[in-house]
């Protein structure tokens, strides 16, 4: 693994500890209540709609920028990247305006358990006109974000969660204890907006100097777009199939159980922030680059080396969540508000919902092959064929297995959509050595499987003896060490390579 995906992975660590401890502070003053769930559908529209659009510009304004500096010099991308910031704050005041508007309506959708409920609806839709105003500071950041990565600064960027974290936990604490609900969005609001106030001053240090100039005929926005609208779509159909998680759950199962499935994302979603992100945050400038340069062997082998670094991380994490899923809910969420029935219930759906995370781990760094070709059309479809039979499976698995039976299905059709997404980049890339990608990922699972059930074992026997945070923490500890010893002796390239690395600066 690169050194710049590894000292991503770190400064992400300290984030997401700071975003765990965030919802372990909600947690404790807010439980699996409606308070909670309406305040995580509040925040879907600024922070995962936009966060969406975000995402397509920050992706698809890589390859361009790139393309126009090649084609006509540096100040041709700056003037291509004012621009486009120009035109995101004016798109974003055009869907504050919408969602002003429309913003019982998009409550409803998010949860259809609210009609029942008019004053908590009616609190749902104050809180997100509150929070809709972050929408500026998404649209912004995703332009900065794709620069500063580009200049090569990966840590500014990624350093926004501890700021917002931090901000967004005192006033759940303000609000938990002045018992004033209001004060949650507005915490949410601040956060969002002022995590991001570091990066205009870093962006202007290596270069950028802005220009209030909107040019709508400006050829490499039009570029941009025909790459970022397909990335939008895929990135939309992704999370759809969270937001229609969080739908089916409202109808079946009432409004409050929205939460339990917020804190299971919000656990597994550490794997995905640390490692996933890091991973194809760090390739995306390479493999763009290797693409437009016409080397795609080279960017073939890259992403295949990428897949099995990522492997090594995710997929013994996603075993070990699953074989200790009850006591680590307890450890972390088991407090104030939240009970043994909440401990219960959400451990059920982190189980369920933890085999998503790997499937769509090996989809999000595949994927961005077909993006640094210039070629957004294939994820999209493959991502909205995953969402298709991801509502089926829904339906079905409701009736089956209830309430975790939403989680399995998501897991489920991610792993076809996973499946379908490595074929299609052997169909388009051709050859890409699958065999030794397969070898080492069998050894991986392997070692994984034998380590989750060590760790299951050493736990039941540890907790009839000693306390149950200890018991987890021994467990936890015997089980990472098993799995990076068996590591060693399965002899897997990457794992060698960066052995090979540390020996040699130890020897000099």
């Amino acid at each position: 693994m690169g050194q710049t995906a590894l000292m991503l992975m770190i400064v992400t660590v300290l984030s997401k500890m700071f975003g765990f401890v965030r919802e372990m502070v909600m947690g404790y003053y807010y439980g699996t209540g409606d308070i909670a769930s309406i305040y995580i559908v509040a925040n879907t529209i600024p922070v995962i709609a936009i966060n969406i659009i975000a995402i397509g510009i920050s992706t698809g304004f890589i390859p361009i920028y790139n393309k126009a500096k090649k084609a006509e010099g540096i100040l041709a991308a700056e003037k291509f990247t004012s621009n486009l910031m120009n035109l995101m704050l004016v798109f974003g005041t055009i869907m504050i305006v919408v969602c002003m508007i429309f913003g019982k309506y998009f409550c409803l959708i998010l949860s259809p358990d609210l009609k029942n409920n008019p004053k908590l609806l009616d609190t749902a839709v104050k809180f997100t006109r509150i929070l809709l105003f972050a929408i500026y500071a998404y649209l912004y950041s995703a332009v900065f974000r794709g620069y500063l990565n580009l200049k090569g600064n990966f840590v500014v960027p990624v350093t926004t969660g501890i700021i917002m974290n931090l901000i967004i936990i005192t006033f759940i604490v303000l609000s938990g204890i002045r018992e004033n609900y209001y004060l949650l969005p507005i915490g949410a609001l601040l956060g969002n907006t002022f995590q991001y106030i570091f990066m205009p001053k870093t962006a202007h240090k290596l270069g950028y100097k802005h220009r209030l100039k909107i040019d709508l005929k400006d050829k490499y926005i039009k570029e941009m777009l025909k790459i970022a609208l397909p990335i939008i779509v895929s990135v939309a159909a992704g999370e759809l199939s969270l937001l229609v998680d969080n739908a089916m759950t409202s109808a079946y199962f009432g409004n409050d159980k929205i939460s339990v499935l917020n804190y299971s994302k919000k656990l597994l979603g550490i794997i995905t922030g640390v490692i996933t992100v890091s991973v194809t945050t760090s390739i995306f400038p390479i493999i763009s680059d290797l693409a437009s340069s016409g080397k795609i062997k080279q960017m073939k082998r890259h992403i295949n080396s990428s897949v099995v670094s990522m492997l090594i991380l995710v997929v013994p994490s996603v075993i070990g969540i699953m074989a200790l899923s009850t006591p680590i809910i307890e450890l972390v969420f088991k407090r104030g508000a939240f009970d043994e029935n909440s401990v219960k219930v959400t451990a059920s759906i982190v189980f369920a919902y933890a085999p998503y995370v790997l499937f769509q781990s090996i989809s999000d760094v595949v994927d961005r092959s077909f993006y640094a070709a210039e070629d957004s059309k294939t994820p999209v479809k493959i991502v909205l064929f995953q969402q298709i039979i991801n509502i089926f499976f829904n339906v079905i698995f409701v009736h089956l297995f209830g309430f975790t039976g939403i989680a399995y299905s998501t897991s489920l059709a991610c792993f076809i959509g996973s499946c379908i997404m490595m074929y299609a980049f052997r169909k388009k890339f051709g050859q890409s050595d699958l065999k030794r990608l397969a070898i080492s990922s069998s050894k991986i699972l392997a070692i994984s499987l034998i380590m989750g059930v060590i760790a299951r074992l050493n736990y039941g026997f540890l907790s009839s003896h000693l306390s149950n945070t200890i018991s987890l923490l021994i467990s936890i500890i015997v089980a990472a060490c098993f799995y990076g010893l068996a590591l060693l002796f399965a002899r897997i390239p990457e794992v060698m390579k960066t052995v090979n690395k540390i020996y040699h600066k130890f020897k000099r």
